[in-house]
Parts: C-alpha cells; structure tokens; sequence
C-alpha cells in the first residue's frame, strides 16, 4: 500500500471517530436520582429536628450514597442511638429517604446500696453518669473503675461494687451500684529504705499521708496524696542539696487479717552539693545590693532548688516596682561532680518598660464595669508595676463585693505590653435579717438590719438598721456615694436616733450626719462632715455634783468636722499587715446649745511575722474642752473599758469619778494595745492582748504615767455576717472594788 493510502485510511478513522463522539454527545443523559422527602424513624424522646440537624443530604438534591453513608456515621456519633440504618424507597418521581434509629435507654433511676461510710452525693460527684442520661455499658463500666478508685483512696482496698440494671417496660433502665465497702485499711507504717543524708522523721514531715495513731490519726491511704507526698520527698531533698536525688519505688503491702497497710519507700539520693560561686550579670538599672538582697544564700551553704526560685522570683519583683515586668532571670547552673559545688549565675535580661494593653475584667454579674475599673490604680497605657498591681486587688477586697478577687497577668502584643485580667466572684451585698443575740455591753439584743454595698450594681451604699438591746435602742437609715460625678468624692449623710442607759444618766440623741471625703496621694484621704442633734440627759445621779447635774436637759449641738486618715491596712475586716493613720476635729458651736472642741488621733500597725502569726498595735490620744466658759458636754467625754479598748473593764467604766463616785468621764485619754494573733483553720484566729491607758480630767490630773493595764486571750472568727470576737481581759494593778477581769463578746476587729 502507498504512503498516499495510509494517510487516506489514518483520515477516514479520525473522522470515523469524531463522527461517534458527536453523536453519542448529542445523546441525552438519564436524569439523576433526587430525594423527594428525608424522615426519621424509631425516635422516641430525640427529636427528628436534633437527628436531621447532622445530615448534609436535603430534599431536592440528587441521591447519593457516599453523603448518605456520612450522615448515617454522623447520627449515630450523637451517642443516642444503638443501631442507625437507611432505608431508600421510590416516592413522587424520586426517593425517599428514612434514618431507622434504635434509640438507647436512658438512665430513669439511679441509686447505690450497701454504702454506709460514704454518702450517695459524694459517690454521685464521682461519676459521670446522671439521672436522664442514655445508658452506656462504656460508661457504666468506667463509673465503676472511678468508685473503686475512690473507695481505695479512702483506704477501702477491700470494695466491691457490682452495677445491676433493671430494665422497665418502655425500654428505660433503673441503675443500682451494689457496694460491699469491707474494712478501711489503715496505714501501719511508712518505711524508708536507702536514706542516709535525711531522716526517716524528717521524710515523714514532709508527706501529707501519715501513720495510724490510735484514734487520733487513722492513717487512710490515699494514692493520690501518696503521689503527691513523693513529689514532696524529691522536693525537700533537692532543698537539702541532693539535686540527683530520686524515689525509686513505693509499694503498698496489705496485711488483710489486720487490715493494715506498710508503706515502704525506697530513695536514691546521690551526693548531697552545696552552692559554690554565686554571680549576677546584665544589671545596670538597679544598685548591685538591691539584688544581693533577693539572694537569701551565699557559697558554702547547702544548695535548695526552693531558694534559688525564690531569688529569682524576688529579682522578677524588684524589676516589676520599677516597671519591667518583662525581665527575664535565668539562674544557671554550673554543677562541679568533684568537688559536689554547684556555681550560680543569674543572668538578667533587664527587658523594656512594660505598659497595660488591656485590662479584662470577668465574673462581675451585677457590678458595673467601671465600678471595678474606677478602684483600679492602673490604667490602660499606663506604667505598670507589681505595687499597681497588688494595690489593685487590694482595693477589690476591701469593697466587700466579692468573695474572691484574682489579678494575672499575660503578655501583651510585645515585649513592651502586658495584659491584666481581673477575675471576681461577686457574694451576695445586701442584707435583710431578723435577729438576736448576745453583747457583753448590750446583754440580750435584737435586730433588723437591710442594707444593700451595692445597690443596683452602682457601688451605691444604702442601709436600714434597727438595733434594740437591754440598755440601749438604735436606728439609722444611711447613704453614701463613693464616687459623686463619677469622680472619686464620696458623699453620704446618716439620719439617726439613739437612746442608751448609763449607770449615772440616760441620753437620747436624735440628729442628722451629712459627710464627704477624697482620696489623695497613696493611701491618703481628707474627709469633712457637719453633724446637727437634740440631745437629751435625763436620769442624772442624785449624787452626782452639781456641775454635773447642769448637764440635764435638752440641747442641740451643730458641730462640724475634719478628719485626715491614711489606711494601707490590707484587709480592712482582718488585717495582717499595714496600718491606719487618723487625725479627727470636731468644733461646735455654728448655733445650737453645746460649745467644744475635739480632737482625737490614732494609729494601728500590723506586721505578719513567723508562721503568718501577726503582731498588731494601736496608740490612741483624744483632747477635748468647751469653749465660752461652757464644759465639755457629758456624751462628748472620754471614757475607756470595754471589748475595743481596756478589755479588764466593762463598757464605759473607767473614768475619772467625783467626790460623790459618780462618773464624770474625761477631757482626755490615752489608750495602746497590743496584740499578738496566730491564724487557724476556717477562717478561726486566736489573740493573747496587752491592753494600757486612762482618762483624765476634771478630778484627775493628766499624767501620762498613770496608766491602767489589762492582759488577756481571745478567739475571732470571719463569719459570713462579719468578725466575731470573744475576749477575756485580766486586770493587772486591780483596785479596791475593781473586778479580777471583764469578759467580752462582740462584733468587729478590736481596732
């Protein structure tokens, strides 16, 4: 065949092969398949909405079995349901598509029997299954590991829990956990093997899990405590010098005829090292000593990884004062085996000043917004420092808004920004009680107090309070505005009506209080009032001289009033460290009847020392006279005794009498305390006291080293209704007719 025919033939087969591709292109395609209607069967108590809500297929889209066989998967991941099939029948031109569902039983009754040393609801928090939960023999399975596990960290190692599932007629389960508890087994000893460099008494002190000791200690094993204790372990040798040290092993032995337990510890200590040379680099904004200080150890001492935390931890504070929260210390660790010396570098990266980004305020529900942002000492864009930011929470706390108060921080955009998130937990401010009680002034008391800290979540402070005791009755409606156009001026006035019953008068008192105040500087505060009242003496000894005597009757005293007070007390309600400044004038006589003046000034210091034990003080001097040749009035005298101030003496007892033994009370006083407070559990503080002081005036004269004295206990409690206290003062330079002591029960911080 010539070239000429085969190109011919090539020709005629690729139109041959075109020609059939057209016409089988020009053929028209079948019609896909299209769901005409997706429903749901088999669902009892899941709703079809929940069920379709997890399938991609829609009515109107073709069929397709690979979508299909995902939504199937899809269903059935809802956890409801045992079984999900698919079933495809002709409908309408097109398909229709149904989910055939079993769905699983859900959990209509759950309940344990058998327990008798631990209640349902704790056994209940143990596990996850709940009342109108689907039931999963999984899970079921897994709450019964989870009780066993929580049944041996009580030291239950005997239990055996069986779970029963009885079935109801529409499918439902009831749930029983059958629990056989057996004997709690308690720890017989703890034993350590292979220590040298510490003491088996020393490992013990360390551990949280301790020994039976007769009925006192039961020495429950708890494996997770017991994890933690060898955590401890490790810890306490690495702060005595054995970095290298490890626990090998520790085994729990069950004696089960005695039901007893031997714990046996085994330890690997390795050379014990001490700290060798101790440097510093990158310094340059601090003076060398600063740093020195935060250095708690030298060379030559046994080496703690605790201390060397804590030195840098401090080195971390001290940049923050100045505004470089961004610094970076690294101790370095240069480990010599030979001579088991471990040499030191704390190397600074001195980092720039950091400034707030942004501060995030969360879990204020009925407190606005800027009533938490107008306490803050920090603001956005401002330097910040650990004082701001201590100073922060500190001022939340005292609010008395919250429960509890968190202040973190986290890094900002960069190195020069940081970001401060406060987390609050508001408690419930206001207050609606009915109640009684005991006061060692009042004797048996009744109250009814409403009072709202923050009414309407404004910060605004409103109260009612009705107070009625054996000697004395009490009202007053008060309200205050801490921040007067939104500024931080508080402003409030107290409307008040007052009757009590002295042994030598009575005096009834009804006036109104109008007050202000602002802060300045750190800490600092101005304040300035102006107090109107009718004031009536009545009852007035017989015996009493006649000066006195011309004290009875009524009269209005209008009296203004300056106070400067500095308060950098850290918990206003429980102090454990700072102190309160406070210098008071009163003047009257801008009208009404009564002419004096008063002066008064206190100071109170607290300082935590050793094991959080507190040492507190207060001095106090108060001065006061009557002016165009009036006396000083009798309800504006100085008198001592009772539960905040001499505490040998009852309430308003000591004072200066006249020729008669009437009480005559005093134009000045001084008064100290000391107190020496050790913290215990559940917010319970025990106080021993030395109390000093007297007044002085008109039958007395001023001497400052006539001093009565008083030394006493007491024990305080933080109630949820505020500090309870309970106080015992002995007199210590008793007079004829004075009393051994004076016991005291009251509400509120002695000062």
């Amino acid at each position: 065949m010539t070239t000429g025919g085969w190109v011919c033939q090539a020709i005629l087969a690729v139109l041959t092969v075109g020609l059939l591709v057209v016409v089988a292109a020009a053929q028209p395609s079948p019609p896909p398949i299209v769901i005409k209607d997706i429903h749901v069967e088999g669902n009892r108590r899941v709703q079809e909405a929940v069920i379709l809500g997890r399938v991609k297929a829609t009515i109107g889209s073709p069929f397709n079995p690979a979508v299909l066989a995902e939504d199937i998967r899809a269903i059935f991941s809802l956890g409801f349901f045992d079984d999900v099939q698919m079933r495809v029948e002709d409908f309408e031109g097109g398909v229709k598509v149904a989910f055939v569902v079993t769905e699983r039983p859900f959990v209509r009754d759950l309940d344990f029997a058998g327990n008798k040393k631990l209640d349902r609801d704790t056994l209940q928090d143990k596990i996850d299954i709940k009342l109108g939960s689907v039931y999963n023999p999984v899970d079921v399975q897994r709450a019964v590991e989870k009780l066993r596990e929580f049944y041996e960290d009580e030291g239950y190692f005997e239990v055996q829990i069986t779970p029963n599932v009885e079935k109801f007629s529409d499918g439902d389960v009831r749930l029983v956990f059958s629990i056989v508890e057996g004997r709690q087994i308690t720890i017989e000893k703890i034993v350590f093997r292979g220590n040298q460099g510490l003491t088996e008494a020393q490992l013990k002190d360390a551990m949280e899990t301790r020994e039976r000791q007769y009925f006192i200690l039961r020495g429950k094993v708890q494996r997770q405590r017991l994890d933690l204790d060898i955590d401890r372990i490790v810890a306490l040798y690495n702060d005595n010098g054995y970095i290298q040290a490890r626990v090998d092993s520790h085994d729990i032995t069950i004696d089960r005829e005695k039901a007893r337990v031997t714990i046996t510890i085994t330890v690997v200590e390795g050379p014990q090292f001490k700290v060798g040379d101790v440097n510093v680099t990158g310094v340059t904004l601090l003076p060398d000593r600063e740093i020195s200080r935060q250095i708690k150890f030298k060379s030559g001492d046994v080496f703690s990884v605790s201390k060397v935390r804590e030195a840098t931890q401090g080195i971390l504070n001290l940049y923050s004062t100045i505004g470089r929260a961004s610094a970076d210390v690294n101790p370095k660790r240069e480990q010599l085996a030979a001579t088991s010396q471990i040499n030191l570098t704390f190397e600074i990266n001195e980092g720039p000043e950091v400034y707030v980004e942004r501060i995030n305020i969360n879990g204020n529900v009925r407190s606005q917004d800027k009533i938490l942002r107008r306490e803050l000492p920090l603001r956005e864009g401002e330097l910040y420092t650990l004082q701001k930011r201590d100073r922060a929470r500190q001022k939340l706390v005292n609010l008395g808004y919250f429960e509890s108060v968190n202040v973190t921080t986290q890094p900002g955009a960069d190195k020069t920004k940081i970001i401060v998130n406060v987390e609050v937990v508001e408690r419930a401010t206001g207050i609606f009680s009915l109640g009684g009680g005991y006061s060692s002034v009042d004797s048996l008391v009744g109250t009814i107090d409403l009072a709202q800290r923050n009414f309407l979540g404004r910060g605004w402070e409103a109260s009612i309070r009705l107070r009625a005791g054996a000697s004395s009755q009490q009202g007053t409606i008060s309200f205050t505005e801490p921040w007067l156009f939104d500024r931080p001026l508080s402003t409030g006035f107290d409307i008040y009506k007052s009757l009590r019953q002295y042994t030598e008068y009575h005096y009834d008192t009804t006036g109104l209080n109008l007050r202000m105040s602002h802060p300045f500087e750190e800490f600092w505060r101005w304040q300035v009032g102006y107090r109107v009242s009718r004031d009536d003496i009545t009852k007035i000894s017989d015996i009493a001289s006649p000066d006195l005597k011309a004290q009875e009757g009524v009269s209005v005293t209008s009296a203004v009033g300056a106070a400067l007070t500095r308060d950098s007390r850290d918990f206003v309600a429980a102090p454990t460290k700072g102190g309160q400044t406070s210098l008071n004038a009163d003047f009257a006589g801008l009208g009404g009847d009564s002419k004096f003046v008063k002066l008064t000034g206190l100071q109170t210091y607290f300082k935590p020392i050793w094991f959080d034990h507190i040492i507190g003080t207060r001095a106090e001097a108060g001065y006061g006279f009557g002016w165009a040749e009036d006396p000083l009035p009798i309800f504006e005298r100085f008198y001592l005794g009772g539960p905040n101030s001499i505490r040998s003496f009852k309430f308003h007892s000591l004072s200066p009498r006249d020729s008669g033994g009437f009480k005559t009370g005093g134009t000045s006083e001084l008064l100290g305390n000391v107190e020496y407070i050790i913290p215990l559990p559940f917010a319970f503080r025990i106080a021993g006291f030395f109390d000093i002081g007297n007044v002085y005036g008109f039958s007395t004269e001023f001497d400052p080293t006539d001093l009565r004295k008083a030394a006493g206990g007491g024990i305080r409690w933080q109630s949820p209704f505020g500090p309870i206290r309970v106080d015992y003062g002995i007199n210590l330079d008793r007079k004829p007719g004075e009393g051994f002591g004076a016991f005291h029960f009251s509400v509120g911080s002695p000062f």
